[in-house]
């Protein structure tokens, strides 16, 4: 196993516990006011698959966005958001990747699978952090990098 896959594995497997443990789960609207070392050790690393971060000139009309995430997570354990000009719309929650894949995309990690979502209504020249809203609370969103449109 290469550090990577053993990372990510022991990552899940943190994750499974922490969530069973409630080691940091807030009500929803009042999570942990500091996050408590089962909750910083069980973050997972998600990535932002398409369009690639940094990408520019994506067309206001792209129907799915694409991240990596690990094969053990549940796809819809996440929710899309997009801050832009101090807003942040929300996008669906992951699920089935489109098909086909569009393209160019970021190949997944070892034993990380693609899911799609699709994103909230997107503005013309506009510059986008793409953010998860994930299962652990006590986190916050995490952030998978950014776009700009046409």
């Amino acid at each position: 196993m290469i550090p990577f896959e053993r990372i990510a594995s022991i990552a899940s497997a943190t994750l499974a516990v922490a969530i069973a443990f409630g080691g940091c789960t807030g009500d929803g609207a009042n999570p942990n006011p500091g996050p408590s070392i089962a909750c910083e050790v069980a973050q997972v690393f998600l990535l932002q698959a398409f369009p690639i971060t940094g990408a520019t000139g994506v067309p206001v009309t792209t129907p799915s966005l694409v991240f990596a995430i690990p094969q053990a997570a549940n796809p819809a354990g996440y929710q899309v958001q997009l801050v832009a000009n101090g807003q942040t719309p929300l996008g669906s929650v992951l699920g089935a990747p489109p098909s086909p894949l569009p393209s160019p995309i970021a190949p997944p990690p070892p034993n990380y699978v693609y899911a799609g979502a699709s994103p909230p209504p997107l503005q013309a020249s506009t510059g986008y952090l793409v953010q998860l809203k994930t299962p652990l609370t006590c986190l916050g969103p995490e952030t998978t990098g950014t776009f700009s449109t046409q």
